[in-house]
């Protein structure tokens, strides 16, 4: 990991990024990832939160997987803002009445009995909330390149917007 200081902050991290150099190749590659505008507001700030930390990764690495992470959260939060579009549940109360949230493969399933995920799409969001675990462990995040970015955010894009327009 690159140790920040006055003189480096604004140069590229070479760390866990192979070939890329050049800022604009990375900043163009996650600025052409366009979401639908059917996506809900809340679920946008968070997908533009995604997208800012992967863009940020290029001048500190680390920035990048947690923009990967939020990926995943992200369409975690819109499975969950489409089950309460839908009127689904979105939450279960315990013994004493405090509600807490329906897990993310619960609104999956959700979803997909009411015909909003399709059959394609649901192995997709499965691997979304396998791939949401395996990027949070360190051991995984210094191997993590732009094509990891882009490919979960241009995915989470595609999903979304599938989801949303259904």
């Amino acid at each position: 990991m690159k140790a920040i200081n006055h003189d480096n902050w604004l140069l590229a991290d070479a760390g866990g990024k192979g070939q890329v150099a050049d800022a604009r190749e990375w900043r163009d590659a996650f600025l052409s990832i366009r979401l639908d505008p059917a996506v809900r507001p809340e679920v946008v700030r968070m997908f533009e939160a995604a997208r800012g930390g992967m863009l940020y990764g290029y001048y500190f690495q680390p920035l990048l997987a947690m923009g990967l992470e939020q990926c995943y959260r992200v369409l975690e939060s819109g499975a969950r803002a489409r089950c309460a579009l839908a009127g689904l549940p979105v939450s279960c109360a315990d013994s004493q009445g405090k509600p807490h949230p329906l897990s993310f493969g619960h609104n999956l399933r959700a979803l997909a009995k009411q015909g909003l995920i399709s059959e394609a799409d649901q192995l997709l969001w499965q691997q979304a909330r396998e791939l949401r675990d395996w990027v949070a462990a360190p051991e995984h995040q210094a191997a993590l390149t732009l094509e990891h970015g882009v490919t979960a955010l241009s995915r989470a894009a595609e999903l979304l917007g599938r989801l949303f327009r259904a």
